[in-house]
C-alpha cells in the first residue's frame, strides 16, 4: 500500500531509548529533548513525500510508572501493568505526537499527526507467560533487585554493565485491534502512531470481548505486525545502536550490512542476539520480509534516511 504516490509507507519502530535513556532521571524535559530529536529524522522522510506510521517502545517508562504506583501504594491502589501500558502509550504518543507536529509547522508540511491508544491480541497460552523475558523499568543493583524480587515476586535478569531490569512475559502479537482505525487515518495521509509500547496486551474471549493481561509485547512485533497489516513497502526498526554486530561488545565487533532471512535465522538459533533486546528486532523483521518478500532495517535513530539509501544500518532481505 502505498498512500502518496510520491513515496514509500514506511512503519518506524523506535526503541524506548527514544524518549528516555539509561541512567537518566527521566525529566520531562529530557524526555522532550529525545522526542524532538528522533522526530526530526522522521520529517526529513515527510518532506520527501510518503507515508510513516510509528510504534514505539517504553521500556524504562512503563516500569517507572509501575514503580511509581508502588511507591504511592499506601494512598492510591496501585494499577495492574497493563493499566500502565496505556498510560505510557498515551503519554509517549503525546510527546511523539507534538514534537514532530511543532517539526512540521516549522518546516511548511501540513501533515496532520495522531496518537491512537492500541489493544493487541494476545494468546492467553503463549510461553511466554512462563517465561518473562522483556526488560522494563529503571535499572538497579543487585540488593535492590532482589528487595523487590522478595517483595512482590517480580523477575529480574542482569544487562551485562549496565545493572539489574525487572523482565516480564512478552508474548507475541497475534491482532492489533485498531488495525483498520489505523489504515483509515493513514489513507487521508496523517501520520498515525500506533501500538506504542507493543500495544495494551489483551485477550479475546469467544464472544469477542476483550481484557486486559500484564504482559508487555514487544513493540518490535507489533510493529512487524502493523507493517503487514497496512501493506507496508518497509519496515523499519530504529535503535540506539547504528546497526546489528556480529560478536558485539568486543574487540571483533562488525556491523551486519545486509542479512538474509536465511542468515537471520542461523544467527538467532545460535543464540547470537540478546533474548530480550536485539533478538526480537531480528526476529520481526524476518517475519516481515518473509512474509512480504519486501526488505526491512535495522539502523540508529538518526540514520534511517541513510539506511534507507543504502548507506548505513543493517539491511534483512529477502532469500
Amino acid at each position: 500500500m502505498t498512500g502518496r504516490d510520491e513515496g514509500l509507507t514506511i512503519v518506524v519502530a523506535l526503541g524506548g531509548n527514544a524518549i528516555l535513556r539509561a541512567g537518566e532521571k527521566g525529566t520531562i524535559e529530557q524526555q522532550s529533548t529525545h522526542a524532538k530529536e528522533a522526530m526530526r529524522a522522521l520529517a526529513d522522510l515527510l518532506e520527501g513525500g510518503g507515508d510513516i506510521v510509528i510504534t514505539h517502545g517504553n521500556g524504562p517508562v512503563v516500569g517507572n510508572i509501575v514503580m511509581r504506583g508502588e511507591a504511592a501504594r499506601l494512598s492510591i491502589p496501585p494499577m495492574p501493568l497493563y493499566i500502565a501500558n496505556a498510560d505510557s502509550e498515551g503519554g509517549v504518543g503525546y510527546l511523539l505526537q507534538q514534537a514532530l507536529h511543532n517539526e512540521l509547522v516549522r518546516r511548511g508540511i501540513d501533515r496532520q499527526v495522531i496518537t491512537l491508544v492500541t489493544q493487541t491480541v494476545v494468546d492467553p497460552e503463549d510461553p511466554a507467560f512462563s517465561h518473562p523475558t522483556k526488560p522494563i523499568g529503571p535499572y538497579v543493583d543487585r540488593a535492590e533487585a532482589d528487595i523487590l524480587s522478595s517483595e512482590h515476586g517480580w523477575a529480574f535478569a542482569e544487562e551485562i554493565g549496565k545493572g539489574w531490569r525487572r523482565v516480564v512475559p512478552s508474548p507475541l502479537p497475534v491482532r492489533i485491534v485498531e488495525g483498520a482505525a489505523v489504515r483509515a487515518l493513514v489513507s487521508l495521509s496523517w501520520v498515525v502512531i500506533a501500538a506504542g509500547g507493543g500495544g495494551i496486551p489483551v485477550v479475546e474471549a469467544r464472544d469477542g470481548t476483550l481484557s486486559g493481561v500484564d504482559a508487555v509485547v514487544d513493540k518490535d512485533w507489533a510493529g512487524a505486525l502493523l507493517a503487514l497489516d497496512l501493506d507496508a513497502d518497509m519496515f523499519a526498526v530504529l535503535m540506539e545502536a547504528d546497526g546489528i554486530y556480529r560478536d558485539f561488545g568486543t574487540a571483533t565487533a562488525t556491523l551486519i550490512e545486509r542479512l538474509t532471512t536465511r542468515e537471520a535465522r542461523k544467527l538467532l538459533r545460535r543464540g547470537m542476539f540478546g533474548e530480550g533486546t536485539v533478538a526480537p528486532k531480528v526476529a520481526a523483521c524476518a517475519h516481515f520480509v518473509e512474509e512480504t518478500g519486501r526488505e526491512a532495517l535495522i539502523c540508529g535513530s538518526e540514520s534511517l534516511a541513510s539506511a534507507i539509501a543504502r548507506n548505513a544500518g543493517t539491511r534483512i532481505v529477502p532469500e
